[in-house]
């Protein structure tokens, strides 16, 4: 996706006109500009509506579409979404977007800009990895609007990794392995001012990491586990800071282990290491778009397969902090894997540690795919991502997370247990990682709901939605 400030012209496929959503009973001059009466009146009988209709020669541009706005970040970024979807099967890719309508000083055409064109990237996305007869669209889009050049990077390089993520988590298990997400993720770094680590089976166990080694243990040789390590050094001020720790979870096929999933459960487990990837891709953006933050992220690769070098339910595994865990499930996995990267993460002293991961079913039946459910054990950091989430136009929600649930985690045989049961689920899994942050702020993500969608929708087609990436972004620059 192109992004630049020009004039509307001729060669445009598409006029876009954005209109007020509560100004669309005005007259004419309100919002139509130069529109010829005749298409005035075809727009002007539903308003309120996106529309996408032909000129028929009465305006140079083949094509006028209307779209209502709201100063709303949620809306507008659906906006943007819904309008890529509309255009999607016309094949139209010359787009002109119309100046922005006034919404006051708090909204400025930048930042509308911010969430509906991110919006759209996210609505014009396609995987056609398999399908070599299908080719995406390649949007070129001009703004009336005057845009900084900065601008128009930040949401180019946000609307890229957004699309590797996607790729990465809708790839099948087969080709994005352990090993094919390092190569990704090498690629992707590649001159972008972050540097790549992996931690192997070697390294791993001379840190420590029990937990990565078991789950990772029945996987075949060439889909052996691996850590994968990213540093951003930051720019300025920010480099002098304490960095920001996330960790993703990288679990990119999840059989359940010997407490074997069903085969429909199965079906999508590619998408299992979707925290990595949405890590991977807002790390990349963060650095892309010049930030100052420093960061750094685990993100552990693994692959929980069944074979006679299982992992058991019973067994007592040691985390890289020395903190023993009862396996209560071997389909409880991915907190296991996060366990060490959290350990990791701690001995760096960080100003704050995260943790995104496609968890917990429980989720779902929390706060269906709508909001994000977000555990943290500082009201400041909770505080800072729940804005953050707001400012960008995508949902998330606070769950409590109190001393209860972290005894509901205890076990009588080791220090703590991977599965506390079916009550309070979504939260256990956020108690559970909560102890190997210890005192230093910590916060949770499971946005295992929230990042798939099993059918097309305001942001996308089916699969991965890319969810928190540019959440995540604003995070790192505000925190």
């Amino acid at each position: 996706m192109r992004i630049d400030h020009q004039s509307l012209s001729p060669r445009h496929d598409l006029r876009v006109l954005f209109v007020r959503h509560d100004q669309t009973s005005d007259g004419h001059t309100a919002w139509a500009g130069d529109l010829p009466e005749v298409l005035y009146r075809h727009v002007s009988d539903r308003p309120w509506r996106l529309q996408l209709i032909p000129s028929h020669g009465l305006i140079p541009q083949p094509w006028l579409a209307l779209v209502p706005l709201s100063a709303d970040a949620v809306e507008l970024r659906r906006r943007g979404g819904q309008l890529a979807r509309l255009l999607a099967e016309f094949k139209l890719e010359r787009i002109h977007l119309g100046s922005l309508p006034d919404f006051g000083a708090e909204w400025p055409a930048s930042r509308m800009l911010g969430l509906l064109l991110p919006g759209f990237a996210q609505g014009a996305y396609a995987f056609t990895r398999y399908q070599a007869s299908k080719r995406p669209p390649s949007y070129r889009l001009s703004v009336s609007d005057a845009v900084r050049a900065s601008d128009s990077r930040a949401w180019t390089a946000l609307a890229e990794l957004t699309q590797a993520a996607r790729d990465l988590i809708n790839t099948p298990a087969m080709d994005a392995g352990p090993a094919q997400v390092v190569t990704v993720a090498r690629r992707l770094c590649r001159n972008q001012g972050v540097k790549v680590t992996v931690y192997d089976r070697r390294r791993l166990q001379q840190l420590g990491c029990g937990c990565i080694l078991a789950v990772g243990a029945a996987a075949a040789r060439d889909r052996a586990a691996r850590m994968l390590v990213l540093d951003y050094p930051g720019k300025g001020a920010g480099a002098k800071q304490k960095p920001i720790v996330i960790c993703g979870k990288g679990v990119c096929f999840d059989s359940g282990g010997l407490q074997i999933k069903p085969g429909a459960a199965m079906q999508l487990m590619r998408k299992d290491m979707g925290g990595a990837a949405t890590v991977l891709a807002a790390v990349l953006a963060h650095a892309r778009q010049g930030g100052r933050r420093r960061l750094r992220a685990y993100l552990p690769l693994v692959e929980n397969a069944i074979s006679g070098e299982a992992f058991r339910p019973g067994d007592v595994l040691t985390a890289a902090d020395g903190t023993t865990i009862e396996v209560g499930h071997t389909d409880a996995e991915g907190r296991l894997v996060l366990a060490d990267a959290l350990a990791l993460g701690r001995r760096d002293k960080p100003a704050a540690l995260l943790t995104v991961a496609t968890l917990t079913g429980a989720a779902l039946v929390a706060l269906g795919r709508i909001h994000v459910p977000l555990m943290a054990t500082d009201h400041a950091l909770a505080d800072a991502l729940l804005a953050a989430s707001a400012a960008r136009g995508e949902k998330m929600w606070r769950l409590p997370l109190d001393d209860e649930h972290r005894a509901m985690v205890r076990s009588s045989l080791a220090v703590l247990t991977n599965s506390a049961g079916p009550e309070a689920a979504c939260i256990t899994a956020g108690a559970f990682l909560a102890h190997f942050a210890g005192d230093i702020p910590f916060a949770h993500l499971d946005i295992s709901p929230a990042s798939w969608r099993d059918k097309g929708h305001d942001l996308g087609p089916a699969g991965a939605t890319g969810v928190m990436i540019d959440s995540l972004c604003q995070f790192f620059d505000s925190y």
